[in-house]
């Protein structure tokens, strides 16, 4: 997918891995000057040039935890960042689990913890319009995940298939274009069908 990020300065923080390192690439390519930020060190300046898009990425987007386990730092940071670029930044993209929408038995904290994520998506977007407009897209199955995540999530995955991570991409890419500014608030699951219930035996 083609965006034109041409002269646009686009953040990026959260956890790493090849997600992350998948739509810096992307934002790059259509044009945005990267800059990595720590959420967690509110490092915003006003003296900083001024960004066009935040992308945040939690690390319940590259899979479900080896332990069932919650992230109440990694949300605050989150909230923190926004809040520190907001009437700056006209984007904001979170990435998160597809948990977060319809929650994983047996990972009970990972899922509300995620959960959390998508509302304050919710809650971002009205206290922030109209200056800036905040979305998010909640991942499932993704090809390179390791086994308990694609177990999990492929069981009840429609399209029986892991996501590549050009799909996901794609979809953050349209959550970011300068031309999508009219959408605020909103989760685009980016699962296969798992947010849907398909097939579900529980």
């Amino acid at each position: 997918m083609n965006i034109d990020l041409k002269g646009k300065i686009a953040l990026i923080g959260g956890a790493q891995g090849q997600l992350t390192a998948g739509i810096r690439e992307a934002l790059a390519a259509n044009g945005a000057t990267i800059f990595d930020i720590d959420p967690a060190a509110q490092d915003a300046s006003p003296d900083a040039p001024d960004p066009f898009l935040l992308v945040l990425v939690s690390e319940g987007a590259n899979g479900l935890p080896a332990i069932d386990r919650g992230n109440s730092a990694e949300r605050l940071a989150f909230s923190n960042a926004v809040r520190a670029y907001a009437g700056r930044v006209k984007r904001v993209v979170m990435i998160m689990s597809a948990a977060g929408l319809v929650p994983v038995k047996g990972f009970s904290e990972f899922s509300a913890d995620q959960a959390s994520l998508v509302s304050m998506t919710r809650s971002l977007a009205m206290d922030l319009a109209p200056a800036t407009v905040v979305n998010a897209v909640a991942v499932g199955a993704c090809e390179g995940d390791d086994g308990i995540a694609s177990s999990r999530f492929m069981k009840h995955t429609g399209v029986k298939r892991a996501a590549t991570l050009e799909e996901i991409i794609a979809a953050v890419l349209f959550a970011a274009d300068p031309d999508n500014g009219y959408m605020t608030g909103h989760t685009l699951a980016v699962d296969g069908g798992w947010a849907v219930g398909y097939a579900r035996d529980f």
